[in-house]
Protein backbone atom coordinates (compact mmCIF):
# COMPACT_ATOMS: atom_id res chain seq x y z
CA UNK A 1 0.00 0.00 0.00
CA UNK A 2 3.23 2.41 0.13
CA UNK A 3 4.58 2.43 -2.91
CA UNK A 4 3.08 4.26 -6.70
CA UNK A 5 4.06 1.35 -9.54
CA UNK A 6 5.47 -1.97 -9.51
CA UNK A 7 7.27 -2.44 -12.40
CA UNK A 8 7.34 -6.30 -14.03
CA UNK A 9 8.58 -7.69 -17.62
CA UNK A 10 5.71 -9.90 -18.37
CA UNK A 11 8.22 -11.41 -21.16
CA UNK A 12 8.84 -15.08 -19.31
CA UNK A 13 11.22 -17.47 -20.99
CA UNK A 14 10.74 -20.95 -21.12
CA UNK A 15 13.74 -21.67 -19.17
CA UNK A 16 13.08 -18.99 -16.16
CA UNK A 17 11.03 -21.32 -13.82
CA UNK A 18 13.58 -23.81 -13.89
CA UNK A 19 16.49 -22.05 -13.07
CA UNK A 20 15.29 -19.92 -10.40
CA UNK A 21 13.76 -21.32 -7.29
CA UNK A 22 12.00 -19.91 -4.59
CA UNK A 23 9.98 -17.47 -7.08
CA UNK A 24 5.31 -17.62 -6.36
CA UNK A 25 4.36 -18.94 -9.28
CA UNK A 26 2.54 -16.23 -11.09
CA UNK A 27 4.17 -13.32 -9.35
CA UNK A 28 1.31 -10.94 -9.61
CA UNK A 29 -2.49 -12.20 -8.52
CA UNK A 30 -5.22 -10.14 -8.77
CA UNK A 31 -3.45 -6.92 -9.79
CA UNK A 32 -1.33 -7.51 -6.64
CA UNK A 33 2.55 -9.24 -5.50
CA UNK A 34 2.81 -10.36 -2.26
CA UNK A 35 5.98 -9.11 -0.78
CA UNK A 36 8.65 -11.59 0.21
CA UNK A 37 10.21 -12.31 3.34
CA UNK A 38 13.84 -13.84 1.68
CA UNK A 39 17.09 -11.44 1.78
CA UNK A 40 18.37 -10.13 -0.76
CA UNK A 41 16.18 -10.13 -4.13
CA UNK A 42 14.32 -13.03 -2.41
CA UNK A 43 15.29 -16.02 -4.51
CA UNK A 44 17.81 -18.21 -5.52
CA UNK A 45 19.62 -18.93 -9.01
CA UNK A 46 20.25 -23.00 -9.02
CA UNK A 47 23.36 -22.44 -10.95
CA UNK A 48 23.65 -26.48 -11.65
CA UNK A 49 20.21 -25.84 -13.89
CA UNK A 50 21.20 -22.64 -14.98
CA UNK A 51 24.72 -24.07 -16.63
CA UNK A 52 22.89 -26.42 -19.40
CA UNK A 53 21.59 -22.81 -20.47
CA UNK A 54 24.84 -21.06 -20.59
CA UNK A 55 26.09 -19.68 -24.51
CA UNK A 56 29.75 -21.12 -25.67
CA UNK A 57 32.28 -19.35 -23.62
CA UNK A 58 30.11 -18.99 -20.94
CA UNK A 59 30.36 -22.30 -19.71
CA UNK A 60 32.28 -21.19 -16.63
CA UNK A 61 29.67 -18.43 -15.40
CA UNK A 62 28.84 -20.17 -12.36
CA UNK A 63 32.07 -21.77 -11.42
Amino acid sequence: QNYIAFEYPIGRPDWWYDIVDGLPDPIVKESMIEVWDKPGLGITINAAKAKQYLVAGDEDFFD
